[in-house]
């Protein structure tokens, strides 16, 4: 694929997601709309459990917008879930980037040992099977093209699980949404001051002070 990932254009931002679905079972759910690259449940910093939110990093736009649509609004295990294109706050190759985990005896979904995330007991649709892995090519540029393509289509065992990126992306997302609605109610209220203006700038007709039945125009 030229030009590489695009993950401002390609990401999709939801929320309101049942808490019990883990990273697999996302990746099962939005594989239907296109090539899943990642799948980054934000996730509790202390207690470790899923706050509802997620982006999925879609291999090209074209999927993710087609996600964003029919997802939107749309129920999901009883919950109306909201989905939309993420908004870039700049840090979107910290997004993409690969966290390989060298401890492999633990599960990073659940913390237990014996199993690794993707046969993990707590996903609800079941086991997913792990990506293939890319052999890498000798030539400097297949083998930058190899490491790109790896990048894209494989999924190490789990992702940061703090993502401060991510937590700040949602904070910068809903940052976005309510100046936006600051910056409508502004205009309204800049609209009524217009109107206001204008209606006090019209002529009235006042009685001359005259005893006549004359009238005249006041500024």
């Amino acid at each position: 694929m030229s030009g590489g990932l695009a993950p401002s254009k390609s990401t999709v931002y939801v929320s309101n997601l049942p808490f019990s679905l883990t990273n697999n079972d996302l990746h099962k759910i939005f594989t239907k709309y296109g090539k899943v690259v990642k799948v980054t449940i934000v996730k509790d910093k202390e207690t470790r459990r899923s706050k509802g939110v997620a982006f999925v990093l879609f291999l090209d736009k074209e999927s993710a917008h087609n996600c964003a649509r029919a997802l939107n609004n749309k129920e999901l295990f009883g919950r109306t879930v909201k989905a939309s294109i993420a908004i870039d706050n700049g840090r979107a190759t910290e997004f993409i980037r690969r966290r390989n985990y060298t401890d492999k005896t633990r599960c990073y979904e659940c913390g237990e040992p014996g199993h690794l995330s993707y046969a993990c007991p707590k996903n609800m649709l079941g086991e997913r099977e792990p990506p293939k892995k890319k052999v890498k090519k000798k030539k400097k540029k297949q083998l930058e093209d190899n490491e790109q393509i790896e990048e894209e289509e494989s999924e190490e065992e789990g992702e940061d699980p703090a993502m401060d990126s991510l937590s700040q992306a949602i904070a910068f997302q809903q940052a976005r949404i309510e100046e936006e609605e600051q910056r409508r109610k502004q205009m309204a209220r800049d609209e009524n001051l217009v109107s206001t203006s204008e209606d006090s700038k019209k002529p009235r007709i006042k009685k001359s002070a005259y005893f006549s039945d004359e009238e005249e125009l006041s500024d």
